[in-house]
């Protein structure tokens, strides 16, 4: 266990932020930017690296889910077989009807929802599309290109994105992005532990170690050390410690483009809807919030929170990650209050 060396300035730019010039018209236009260049690059089949291919004797085994409304709805979640270097879209063709555009490296519509302004959303009509996660990261890979590995989980959900956060990394594919499934195989976790953490972030180093994860270090916290990323990280503390950072708090501001659904203020978590608007009063004591996020499409360092009001917040976060994962399958985010795990976005019905 090596602690992690501080890097650079502790005033960490944002480099997921875009900025906000010119008012509301300028935030709908990033909004719509950032949706166009996740459509553009589905549509790419060349271009992308590709994970190497399975043996020609093997197949493998995945999970291949398909919801809408960040999970809340399943259409079809079921772990399925792969045929020797299978593309996820003739993955997808084989168990799902859909449809396709653009010559067909394009998912537009499936099982009937489609792409576009009039998609079955909630009862409204809007624009809605289809999000392609790849073991908990919003992929930058077309589905005609892209060749799932043993052990991927492949999240499709359809959800509206106007005035929508913009939702770069979830926490449901856990164990994964850190279990060393398909590509992500080898790659290196990063746990950093706050003052009075190291206990916890020891356990959840052994949980995924025992999952088949790439190396596992855990460090002492650091600011710079969350921000400057070259490998998965893992923030595991208390909200008291980083709730002053400028790093955190702009990461709260922007949630539009973090994918945030939650609000952490000292001593009590508020959970948000698709909206960003608070739900509730909030909860205090023996709760713990359970956040991911990314610069982007397809980041390959995501930036995870695993945070508390309490240390019986804490332990039952921790506790049910390593004892019960599925419990957080198909989540954007969570809040565990006593106990109880709370989904987020929070609906609003």
């Amino acid at each position: 266990m090596h602690p992690i060396k501080r890097m650079g300035s502790p005033e960490i730019e944002l480099l997921w932020v875009l900025p906000v010039i010119g008012g509301d018209s300028m935030k709908v236009f990033a909004k719509g930017f950032l949706v166009c260049l996740f459509i553009v690059l589905l549509i790419l089949p060349v271009g992308c690296s590709l994970p190497a291919q399975l043996p020609s004797e093997v197949a493998g085994n995945v999970d291949l889910w398909v919801t809408r409304d960040f999970g809340t709805e399943d259409i079809f979640c079921s772990g399925v077989t792969l045929t020797p270097n299978q593309s996820l879209l003739a993955l997808l063709q084989e168990h799902l009807d859909i449809e396709t555009e653009y010559g067909g490296g394009f998912v537009s519509a499936i099982e009937g929802y489609r792409s576009g302004f009039s998609g079955k959303t909630d009862g409204e009509q809007g624009a809605a599309d289809w999000f392609l996660y790849i073991n908990g990261i919003l992929t930058d890979q077309g589905a005609a290109a892209y060749l799932p590995g043993e052990g991927d989980i492949i999240w499709w959900d359809f959800h509206p994105w106007d005035d929508i956060a913009f939702t770069p990394a979830a926490v449901g594919a856990f164990p994964q992005p850190f279990g060393g499934g398909g590509e992500g195989k080898g790659r290196e976790t990063l746990i950093l532990a706050g003052e009075g953490c190291s206990e916890w972030a020891e356990k959840l180093a052994g949980f995924l170690e025992e999952t088949g994860a790439g190396p596992v270090q855990v460090a002492p916290y650091t600011e710079a050390a969350a921000a400057e990323r070259s490998q998965a990280v893992l923030v595991l503390a208390f909200w008291e410690l980083l709730c002053q950072s400028p790093f955190w708090e702009g990461i709260q501001e922007h949630r539009d483009k973090t994918g945030w659904f939650a609000e952490l203020t000292p001593g009590i978590f508020y959970p948000l809807n698709k909206y960003g608007q608070r739900m509730g009063g909030g909860f205090g004591e023996k709760t713990g919030a359970l956040l991911a996020t990314g610069m982007g499409l397809g980041d390959p360092h995501p930036l995870w929170l695993i945070t508390a009001t309490d240390m019986e917040g804490l332990a039952g976060l921790v506790g049910n990650l390593v004892t019960g994962p599925e419990q957080f399958s198909r989540m954007i985010g969570a809040l565990v209050v006593d106990g109880q795990i709370i989904r987020l976005p929070m609906q609003t019905n």
